[in-house]
This record gives structure tokens, sequence and C-alpha cells, in this order.
């Protein structure tokens, strides 16, 4: 069984039924393990560099992660579905604070570095769009 495949079934066995959705937390978590490979090959010398790197990406991939899951639910909700939104959205931006800031201030890391990290989500989401578009112009 292939890679794509054994990720494909576990995310599926953790509540990710859409594929789209799938495909992006797929997609955001090679990106992180991918950057955070980078880091570890990259430390010597750029340690605070390389832990905000990879901080940054495990950061993102989780807040992803959550909002993905959620968001699949929301959908099909009746009642309750803003008053749940807001509140696991400021559960996470409060959470994601706390993180940040205990990384900067305690952990020394640069803030470029959680930026690039933070930022391989908008990589996911532009890769996952332009190969979307790239399959509609083939059909086409």
């Amino acid at each position: 069984m292939k890679i794509n495949q054994k990720i494909e079934s576990f995310l599926h066995r953790r509540g990710f039924t859409h594929p789209d959705v799938r495909s992006l937390v797929r997609n955001q978590l090679y990106l992180a393990a991918g950057t955070c490979l980078i880091a570890a090959v990259v430390s010597i010398g750029f340690a605070p560099w390389a832990l905000g790197l990879a901080a940054g990406a495990v950061l993102v991939t989780f807040n992803f992660w959550s909002l993905a899951k959620f968001g699949q639910h929301l959908a099909y909700m009746r009642k309750g579905a803003v008053v749940s939104l807001l509140i696991r959205f400021y559960g996470r931006l409060i959470l994601s604070g706390l993180a940040l800031y205990g990384l900067i201030v305690w952990g020394q890391c640069s803030i470029y570095a959680l930026l690039a990290g933070l930022s391989t989500v908008v990589m996911n989401a532009i890769f996952w769009g332009v190969a979307g578009l790239r399959q509609k112009v083939k059909e086409a």
C-alpha cells in the first residue's frame, strides 16, 4: 500500500470524510514533516532559527487539522453552529497566541522563522488551488 493511501485511510478513520479536505490535510502533514526535516538538517549553527521554523509548521498544522475537521461538521449543524465556531476559533486563537508568546519569549525563536513555518499552510492552499485549476483545464 502506498504512503498516500495509508495516510488517506488514517485521516478517514479520524473523521476527515471529504476527499478535498483529506487531500489538504495530507499535504499539510507532508509540508510540516518536510519543514521539520529541513530544520533538523540545517539546525547546526542555526538552532533557534530551525526551532522556530519547525515550531511554526507544527503549530499551524495542528490549527489546520482542528479547523478542517470541525469545518466538515459545521456545514451540517442545524443549531449552535455560530456559537460553536466562535468558541473554537477564539480557543485556537488564544492557545496559538500563548504558544507563539512562549516560543518567542522563552524559546528565543526567530520571528521570521516562525512566520516561515506558519506560512506552510498558505503554500499548501496555493498548491492545492493550482492543482485543482490544472485538473479543470485538462478536463476542458
